[in-house]
């Protein structure tokens, strides 16, 4: 993994009942939190986010500026972020992929288990494959038991 270091804005709300983030150098790089901790936290998700979409795609990154102003009652922040293209996930919750297939969560379980879809790892939670859910949505099945081909009879 590479080290990464932007500037983030952070300004507080009027009523200081959040604080909103941006990252000037990434455009669309913007977040907020309740607090100034987790405004941060969601800085460094957000970041690592856009980070790693570029490098998925393959995409220059953004140099980054220092010497940014602080906007009125805010603050400017280093922040430093360790990440690489897998920080992007391919993938959706067993749920998730029940919802998009139109079927039971108990079906997904079924076709996990049956190769149809594939799932793995990530950050301990188990993952399935976009790909093997937009194979499946493009070849889709009718209901029932699949039917017996009859042969021709020859006269």
């Amino acid at each position: 993994m590479t080290r990464y270091i932007y500037e983030i804005l952070m300004t507080p709300e009027e009523d200081k009942s959040a604080w909103n983030v941006t990252v000037p150098d990434l455009e669309g790089c913007l977040t907020f939190g309740d607090s100034i901790d987790d405004a941060m936290i969601q800085a460094a998700d957000a970041l690592m986010t856009v980070i790693a979409s570029f490098l998925k795609n393959g995409d220059a990154l953004p140099s980054p500026v220092f010497g940014h102003e602080a906007p009125l009652g805010g603050m400017v922040i280093a922040l430093a972020v360790e990440v690489d293209a897998e920080y992007i996930v391919d993938g959706v919750s067993p749920s998730e992929a029940a919802s998009m297939l139109g079927v039971t969560r108990g079906r997904v379980s079924q076709m996990i288990k049956d190769g149809v879809l594939i799932t793995y790892e990530h950050a301990g939670e188990r993952v399935v494959d976009l790909v093997s859910i937009n194979s499946r949505l493009a070849s889709p099945r009718s209901a029932g038991r699949p039917r017996k081909k009859t042969q021709a009879v020859a006269n």
